[in-house]
This record gives C-alpha cells, sequence and structure tokens, in this order.
C-alpha cells in the first residue's frame, strides 16, 4: 500500500533536519541582517504582538522575526527539524515556542495570531489552498500572512540542466545532501500542486482565491544577492534568483 504524502514528507525532513540546520552558507549573521532589511517593510506597518511561524524547520524564520522584536511559535511537521531549532534556541538563550503540527491543519483558534510567515514550505504542501484557508482563519481581521518560496524544481531544459550539473558536482564535495531527495519526493510530486509551480505568479493566484488582499510579491534582491555571493556552490548554480516572498492581508472589515 503506497503511503501518505504527508508520511514521506515528515520521514524525509526527519532523516535531513540536522544537515538541513547547518544551512547554505557560512555567513548566519550576516544573513540574518539581510533579512531582517527585506522583512521590515512588511512588518513595520503592523502592530504584531503574536506570530506563527509554520513550517519552522529548523527555525530560521524564527529566529529572524524574534530578533525583530516578535512573539514567535514555530510549528513543524517534522519532530526532527523541531529538535533542531529547540536545540538551537537553547544555544543563543532564545525564547520562543515550538510545537508539532500539520500546515493545512493547524492546532490553534481563530483570530489567535497577527501575523503567519512560512518559508520554503508552500512547494511542498499536498494542499496548499488549504493551508491558505487555516492561516487566514487563525489571522485576526487586519492580519498578514507573508510566505517565501521559491522556484526549485522549474521543468524547464535550462534549469533541469543546471540542477544536473548542481548534482554532480554536490556529490563530489562536502555539501552533498546525505538523504537521498528523489526517493523520498519522486514517487509523491504528483501529489504536490507547487513542486514544480512554485513561482511568484502561481502564489499570488492563490492568495487572491483565499479572498487576502493587497497581494502583491516581492523578488526578494537583495536576498538572492546575498545568495549568489555566499551560498554554497550547489545552491548557486540551481537556485539563481529563486527565492521570493508573497504578501496577503486578512480583510480587516467585520464579516456580515
Amino acid at each position: 500500500m503506497a503511503r501518505r504524502p504527508k508520511e514521506v514528507i515528515a520521514e524525509y525532513w526527519d532523516l535531513r533536519s540536522h544537515s538541513y540546520a547547518k544551512g547554505v552558507t557560512a555567513c548566519g549573521k550576516e544573513e540574518r541582517e539581510v533579512w531582517k532589511r527585506c522583512l521590515a517593510p512588511f512588518t513595520s506597518d503592523l502592530h504584531i504582538r503574536r506570530a506563527l511561524d509554520v513550517g519552522a524547520g529548523a527555525g530560521f524564520l524564527s529566529f529572524v522575526l524574534n530578533d525583530m522584536g516578535i512573539d514567535m511559535t514555530g510549528m513543524d511537521l517534522s519532530r526532527g527539524m523541531l529538535s533542531q531549532a529547540k536545540a538551537t534556541s537553547c544555544h543563543q538563550k532564545s525564547d520562543f515556542d515550538l510545537c508539532q503540527g500539520d500546515a493545512e491543519s493547524l492546532p490553534f483558534q481563530s483570530s489567535s495570531f497577527d501575523l503567519v510567515v512560512s518559508r520554503h514550505l508552500l512547494w511542498t504542501l499536498p494542499d496548499p489552498a488549504r493551508a491558505l484557508d487555516e492561516w487566514t482563519r487563525i489571522l485576526r481581521p487586519g492580519g498578514r500572512i507573508l510566505a517565501i518560496d521559491g522556484n526549485w524544481f522549474d521543468p524547464s531544459a535550462k534549469k533541469k540542466l543546471a540542477r544536473m550539473v548542481s548534482g554532480l558536482l554536490t556529490s563530489l564535495s562536502h555539501d552533498r545532501n546525505p538523504v537521498p531527495f528523489q526517493k523520498f519526493y519522486q514517487p509523491i510530486e504528483k501529489h504536490l500542486p507547487l513542486y514544480q509551480d512554485s513561482k511568484p505568479d502561481r502564489c499570488q493566484a492563490l492568495f487572491e482565491a483565499a479572498g487576502l488582499e493587497c497581494v502583491a510579491f516581492d523578488r526578494l534582491p537583495e536576498v538572492n544577492r546575498f545568495y549568489k555571493r555566499h551560498a554554497n556552490l550547489s545552491f548557486r548554480l540551481a537556485n539563481v534568483d529563486a527565492v521570493f516572498l508573497v504578501k496577503g492581508d486578512k480583510s480587516a472589515r467585520p464579516l456580515r
């Protein structure tokens, strides 16, 4: 019997958690400062008391926003990832909550957060539309969703060639992924709508279909320049200008 996609996804990221937590650069402090500058315009106009990082992984975005003075809760499907986030949190003496949960079925009451963020999550969701409905549900009226993703698996010939070369070089380096990605994701990719289509306009359309307002995307040029300079070789080859952000606001108007 075939395994459900979420079981496969959770197992992959449990196995991948230790190596993933090391990141793709050795410039931890500088990387965080770049992200702070890029996120500030999307958070400074809101009164944010409480924010949720969905698919928090090893906690990168939670740490960045926590440093910006935001009360964070990080949630992930993978217990391995949460263990990495907890270990880093203890080491850095950061103070925010962590919990295990499903991005498409959140264990939180409605209107309980001012901001929902995600990073590198939309592409791996079996039902991104349902996820956005859930993220909107837990937002207070006037709250905001910021989803950061990347066009990681663009099916174009140019991108496929870049990923192939990147994979060959990575297999010979210490940066190689110790967990066989294709072994896990190839059997389930057809169940992931954004796997090959995680693009700004596609994600923007999903935000608009979810009823969010003031929807817009940003190609995060400073972030992409930073990774061009500092990311490991395999990331640079396969992910040129890949990272982007999509923003959407929950209506502040009361429902009739």
